[in-house]
């Protein structure tokens, strides 16, 4: 296969989307994915960025043309390239793939893409997983919760279970990150996010979805009492509350009773609503409206 340069394979890349030639894209995108490892390996930080910014522009274009592959393609090469960034311990590239994962996870979503929405999540997860917490500044991590939401959110206004599926399982997982360690203010964000998800699989009558948001909730408060983030761990049992009655009110089959037995885990004494608690609720919500007026 012939090896392009960068202007050509943004050029290529782009026309041959136009014209839904996939062999074309994929030639362009491989030879991007090559030029930004050299940059990469050469400390070339600002290049490579570049790169993966045109990868997800041609990715974006895909979309609208509804080119799935060109799109699940794409999402592995920018999780290719957050690897080498993560070991050459570019914080700044390794944040870039993040950002670009999620915004064609969300537009996958959007494009009714189910697998490609699944691939997305899961290689967002798999990013995230590359660096520590310390690495991570606060409206970093509320971003990556937002972006997983919108996937979630998204394909279960498209009807697309699986990929709901995927991403409650993605962002119950980070909330069990965050709890363990010990970071309540992006535990209690996530777990904001996992109750909003619950509320539209409610809505749209998905038992299955709404169970699995349910016990993602119960792992992530267990795991804050543990750490004794008690304002978490009152979070969860609220969710989990607020959800059981949605539950029993669409008259599902398995989510009342998931959800009901998951309340037993936060029934103490010590989990009671103050102002002081409701107002950091308040705040946690302002600070993901501000972080999403910038996604």
């Amino acid at each position: 296969m012939i090896t392009l340069n960068e202007a050509e394979a943004v050029d290529i890349g782009l026309s041959s989307v136009e014209e839904k030639n996939e062999d074309r894209v994929f030639q362009a995108l491989d030879s991007l994915t090559g030029i930004a490892e050299d940059f990469l390996s050469e400390n070339e930080e600002a290049d490579a960025d570049r790169v993966i910014l045109s990868i997800s522009n041609i990715a974006q274009a895909a979309v609208k043309e509804g080119m799935e592959l060109v799109t699940i393609n794409s999402v592995l090469a920018i999780g290719k390239l957050a690897k080498i960034a993560a070991k050459k311990g570019y914080g700044a590239v390794l944040k870039r793939t993040i950002t670009e994962t999620g915004k064609l996870g969300r537009t996958a979503a959007e494009g009714s893409f189910e697998t490609g929405s699944k691939v997305t999540a899961t290689t967002m997860m798999e990013i995230w997983n590359l660096s520590p917490p310390d690495k991570k500044d606060q409206e970093e991590m509320v971003a990556f919760s937002l972006f997983l939401r919108d996937i979630g959110a998204t394909a279960a206004v498209q009807g697309m279970e699986e990929a709901l599926l995927n991403a409650i399982n993605c962002l119950g997982e980070l909330g069990k990150k965050l709890a363990s360690d010990s970071l309540e203010t992006e535990t209690i964000s996530t777990l904001l996010l996992l109750e909003e998800i619950g509320t539209l699989a409610a809505e749209k009558y998905y038992d299955e979805a709404l169970s699995s948001v349910a016990l993602s909730i119960e792992d992530t408060g267990k795991i804050s009492l543990k750490k004794k983030l008690l304002e978490a761990a009152l979070q969860s049992q609220w969710a989990l509350e607020t959800l059981k009655v949605q539950a029993e009110e669409k008259a599902l089959t398995n989510a009342p009773i998931v959800t009901e037995i998951a309340l037993e885990s936060f029934k103490f004494p010590e989990l009671t609503e103050t102002t002081e608690k409701t107002e950091k609720l308040q705040e946690i919500k302002e600070l993901q409206e501000k972080v999403y007026s910038n996604l």
